[in-house]
């Protein structure tokens, strides 16, 4: 690499072609040899003819300096010139890079790669020995530490790359510490720490032994570029709580946790929103118990890291019930209260009966005490504060005397209802609170109470209460214990006191508690080992598990931290399943403090080399064209011909915006968007144009301003229609008479529309268009049981739609450009809906709707690069059977049901090879 100060060539040897530049002055000033005379008689009948054109003898002089000029981009360019702001090349000592590269640092990693490079790169200009050290164990021996060459490094930086556990800054000092006493590192140097912006405990020793050194600047990524990790999620009674943490606090970020099952699809989706100065934030998923066990897996969108996984192992599958039983009752089955709660809790838990220590020994999650096997025993205490749920049952020994292992102060004797001595009828259960687990359950009216355990005034306090009578007194009261629950119902689990076990509402409110419970693993054998299954990369995949792992005994899994030889993964010990995760129970994620030992600070975007040779081609490229019209011009071969004074004014026109700075987003004020857009609108009449609807989310409408973009391009390939950009529309101001199909994106909180939209919607399906309503909402949408879309509903309500139906095999979309007989977008599997009759419409036989919930528009976008700009659940097969789906659409929006046509079936059907 050769230096000129802050200019530097990466291929100076290309420098040598400007030696060449003053020959290419004298071949283009060369004059061209004088034409031979020969006697032609006929031309002198032109000698009277006036003659006003002129042939120069060679190039202008200033024609040929500006050849000469792009000949010098063209060299300078391919030289690969590079500015480096002269304050980077003021350092003259050796280089030492230490680069974190630990879980943490996979969120930034590309932006310190690039860092790191530009650091050895400064040190090659210079001359300067190099060295480079990384923080996290691979398993494997760590290399010498030396000062070397920049090619030594940048080999080096090469195989680097993120782990998916902690970084060891106290081993990093301690080999630093060595190669100092060695010799290895000798004298002053300019130490970089490549930071991941985690605290550590380790980070001040490595920081002093750093410092020691030398000067050291930290450099760490921005808060938006800071590292997310995801904690053990907490049950709750409706669903789960997931909890995430940040280290870069300074500005508000809202993330999305998506819950996976074991086939990759989504379960649920949420957002967690932090605050500025925030360093955790958590958000409830809603599900019921059945979807809850599906989930194998919890994921932050748009972030890739170890830590941005939680892998859940067995867990979180159906929980293990423990029935304490006393004695057999397969005698009479239906006098046993325990009956009523296998029958209840059959379909949605594993049921295990036996006496407290065979339960406690099968590690159970949810323990079930009815008044008949009622026991004081310590343990029960323990398995409470230890994350467990005791479910108990009142009866005729606990109405005689309480116990400890309750969450409210009994009454003694209770309450008889209906009796000859007693003046109350029997009650009804009330309407559950919105506080309550069984909030949304309807109250059965036939359940009546005859009797009932009462608690003490003052003790039912409303945060215990989950269930009242009508006259107000508690019928399900519960209280947090440690990590643990306590639950009393104050009936019995038989119909002896009440009909509630009778009920339907019995089993559902045992389910709706299930959802407290953790879910106990499998028993596992105390001198077994975990063996790894499948590990997890730094970028948060499941990968083969790695030859440095080894098993880890089950004494001590639950505090084994990851690392090389114990990787984050899904482990197995016999038919158990169990995860070990990035993070564990007492994993913080503090920022680096501002006190580390002779530490500075600066930020990943600090100062950085430029490049030229990109913009050195372009300036030759455009000055190349001017060239070739200049050349026209004055040969006469333009419409304008240009005299030697008019040309040189046009070339220097042409030049200015070359030599004018790069005008700033701020310096003109932008009109508004919506002017402009009319302007196009105006313009839509007399091009092919698809439109949009715009939701007021920017997100959304990117992705379908990107999505019909990508569509009409495929569209350009494969057929003779050439679309123009995509338009959005207002539906309260804009014509839609000039887009034959409209792509509407339908948000859950979609209102009803205005009469000014909806007349015009109403006047575009009347016209003959076609509108493509997207709820984008197939991988959740089993959340809604059956229920319909929200927003689908207002928007359809505005709108004039006649019955629909799915769309039928013969249908003319199956076969109006290609062949289908699915119609995926992001996702597959929904029903994907038409008019039922378009028959009866004035629409020629041809539907004004197509509603579905694929999300399309992510599908048959593309990214800058001209790849996929989103994962498609099916891959490349679903993306490429979505965009013929589209070009489906499109052909069906221009040309109506004219493949319906019988004169279409016999190429059909040799087609489809019959």
């Amino acid at each position: 690499m050769f230096a000129l100060g802050p200019l530097s060539f990466g291929a100076p040897l290309a420098l040598a072609g400007l030696v060449a530049l003053p020959l290419l002055w004298l071949l283009l000033r060369a004059t061209p040899p004088a034409p031979k005379r020969a006697i032609f008689p006929p031309l002198r009948l032109l000698l009277g003819a006036p003659d006003d054109a002129e042939t120069p003898q060679h190039a202008p002089w200033w024609l040929i300096l500006f050849r000469l000029l792009i000949a010098a981009l063209v060299i300078i360019a391919l030289a690969r010139p590079v500015w480096t702001p002269p304050n980077v090349e003021e350092e003259t000592r050796p280089a030492l890079i230490v680069m974190d590269t630990g879980w943490a640092s996979a969120a930034a990693w590309p932006d310190m790669r690039q860092e790191a490079e530009r650091l050895i790169d400064a040190a090659d200009r210079g001359g300067r020995a190099v060295a480079l050290v990384t923080t996290a164990p691979t398993g494997q021996a760590a290399p010498a530490l030396r000062l070397g060459n920049a090619d030594d490094a940048r080999r080096q930086l090469e195989s680097a790359e993120p782990q998916a556990w902690p970084a060891n800054r106290g081993a990093t000092a301690d080999r630093i510490a060595d190669a100092r006493s060695s010799g290895a590192l000798d004298g002053q140097m300019a130490v970089t720490w490549l930071s991941d912006g985690v605290d550590s405990r380790d980070a001040g020793e490595l920081s002093r032994a750093l410092s020691s050194l030398g000067d050291l600047t930290v450099i760490e990524p921005d808060s938006g570029r800071a590292p997310l990790g995801l904690a053990a999620p907490q049950p709750a009674a409706d669903g789960l709580t997931v909890s995430v943490m940040r280290a870069g606090r300074d500005f508000p970020r809202t993330v999305a946790v998506t819950a996976l099952g074991n086939d990759g699809r989504a379960i649920a989706r949420s957002d967690v929103s932090f605050a500025a100065g925030e360093g955790a934030a958590s958000t409830d998923i809603s599900l019921p118990l059945d979807l809850r066990n599906r989930i194998v897996s919890l994921r932050l969108d748009g972030t890739a890291s170890a830590a941005s996984v939680r892998l859940l192992g067995d867990q979180w599958q159906r929980p293990r019930v423990g029935l304490i039983t006393l004695e057999s009752d397969e005698g009479q089955p239906l006098l046993s209260d325990l009956h009523y709660v296998r029958s209840a809790l059959g379909p949605h838990a594993q049921l295990i009966d036996g006496d407290l220590d065979a339960l406690l020994a099968e590690n159970v999650s949810v323990l079930v005490m009815t008044d008949s096997a009622r026991s004081d025993d310590e343990r029960i205490a323990d398995f409470i504060n230890e994350g467990g749920v005791l479910i108990r049952f009142a009866g005729p020994r606990l109405a005689a005397q309480g116990d400890a292992l309750l969450p409210v102060i009994l009454r003694e004797g209770g309450r008889l209802f209906g009796g000859s001595l007693n003046w109350d009828e029997p009650q009804r259960i009330a309407a559950f609170p919105d506080t309550s687990p069984f909030a949304g359950l309807p109250a059965d009216s036939t359940a009546t109470i005859d009797r009932q355990v009462l608690a003490q005034p003052g003790s039912a306090t409303p945060d215990r209460v989950w269930a009242r009578l009508e006259d107000g007194t508690p019928l399900v009261t519960a209280e947090r214990r440690a990590r643990g629950w306590i639950v009393l119902f104050h009936v019995t689990a038989s119909p002896d006191w009440s009909d509630l076990p009778l009920s339907g509402l019995f089993p559902r409110m045992l389910q709706r508690l299930m959802g407290l419970s953790q879910g106990g693993n499998a028993t596992v054998p105390g001198n077994g080992a975990w063996v790894l299954d499948r590990a997890l990369d730094a970028e948060g995949q499941l990968v083969a598990a790695p030859i440095s792992a080894r098993p880890v005994p089950a004494a001590s899994f639950d505090t084994t931290a990851a690392s090389p030889v114990a990787p984050a993964g899904l482990y197995r010990l016999g038919s158990a399943a169990s995860a070990l995760n990035v993070i564990g129970p007492d994993t913080r994620m503090d920022p680096l403090p501002r006190d580390l030992p002779g530490a500075s600070f600066a930020g990943l975007d600090g100062p950085r080399a430029r490049h030229f040779d990109a913009a050195l081609l372009a300036a030759a490229l455009i000055m190349l064209t001017l060239d070739v019209l200049i050349a026209l011009a004055l040969a006469g071969r333009l419409p304008v011909r240009l005299g030697g004074a008019a040309a040189a004014m046009v070339l220097a026109l042409g030049l200015t915006p070359l030599a004018s700075p790069p005008a700033q987003a701020q310096d003109v004020a932008p009109a508004p968007e919506r002017a402009a857009l009319s302007d196009e609108m105006m313009q839509a009449a007399l091009t092919l144009r698809f439109g949009y609807v715009t939701t007021g989310d920017a997100t959304i409408d990117n992705r379908s301003r990107a999505g019909l973009t990508g569509l009409s391009q495929e569209i350009f390939r494969r057929s003779a229609m050439e679309p123009e950009p995509p338009l959005a529309v207002n539906l309260n101001t804009d014509e839609l008479i000039f887009f034959p199909m409209l792509y509407w994106p339908v948000t859950r909180d979609a209102g009803p529309l205005s009469d000014q939209a909806s007349s015009r919607v109403a006047a575009y399906l009347a016209a003959g268009g076609l509108i493509i309503f997207d709820t984008q909402d197939a991988d959740i949408a089993m959340l809604r049981a059956g229920t319909p879309h929200p927003g689908l509903v207002n928007v359809l309500d505005s709108i004039d739609v006649p019955a629909l139906s799915q769309i039928p095999g013969d249908h003319v979309l199956t076969r109006a450009f290609y062949l289908l007989q699915e119609f995926p977008g992001r996702y597959s599997g929904a029903p994907v809906w038409v008019e039922a009759n378009p028959d009866g419409a004035s629409r020629d036989g041809t539907s004004g709707v197509i509603i579905g919930s694929h999300d399309w528009a992510t599908a048959w976008a593309r990214g800058e690069s001209g790849g996929a700009a989103a994962p498609i659940e099916g891959g490349d097969r679903q993306r490429e059977l979505a965009i013929r789906f589209g070009v489906n659409i499109a052909m069906y929006a221009l040309t109506g049901n004219y493949k319906a046509d019988q004169v279409h079936v016999p190429d059909i059907l040799e087609r489809l090879g019959q």
